[in-house]
Formats: C-alpha cells, structure tokens, sequence
C-alpha cells in the first residue's frame, strides 16, 4: 500500500505545496500496522471524494490523500472536517521529508 498526502494553502499558496509519500509496505511492522489499521478505520471505498468545511478561509490548508492500494481512491480535505483516523494519518506523513 502507498499513501500519498498533497497540501496546498496557508500565506503560501501554490507556492508552498508539498506532496510526501509513504510505502506502507517500508515501514517498520509496528508502525505499518497502526498505518493500515487507521486506513481500515477510514473505510476507503465508502470515503466522500471531498470533506471540506462550510465556510473554508483563504488561509485553510487543503490536503489530498491517495490511498493507492488496489484501485486507488482520493479524498480532498480540510483537516478540521476530516474524521479523527484520517487527522491521524496526516500526522504520521506529515512527520515525514517531502518528495
């Protein structure tokens, strides 16, 4: 399974968006578990394309996540509308280097 998590936003714009990947199948077990553990929790195939909020301001940071595992699926996002496992998982990439 690879994840990949685009953001884009903030007083940067464009200008500062950031994609950074993850091989599940890389990481060590334990942390590999707790990745795909999350992904199950997220239910992929019944995910919104979008979860965005009501009233987004324009320096919202909006993410995109690709789970690529099988027939990959998209979500675009804004992390206060999004479900606690996905919050989760931005956290774990996020601690990773960009692409």
């Amino acid at each position: 399974m690879r994840l990949s998590l685009h953001c884009v936003g903030g007083f940067t714009g464009p200008a500062g968006a950031q994609t950074r990947s993850v091989d599940v199948d890389g990481l060590p077990a334990a942390e590999g578990a707790r990745v795909r553990a999350l992904v199950q929790a997220l239910d992929p195939a019944q995910l919104p394309a979008t979860l965005l909020k009501a009233r987004p301001q324009p320096w919202d940071f909006t993410y995109t996540l690709t789970i690529a595992d099988g027939a990959p699926r998209q979500v675009r996002f804004h992390l206060d509308a999004a479900p606690a496992a996905l919050r989760d998982l931005v956290e774990i990439i996020e601690a990773r280097p960009p692409d």
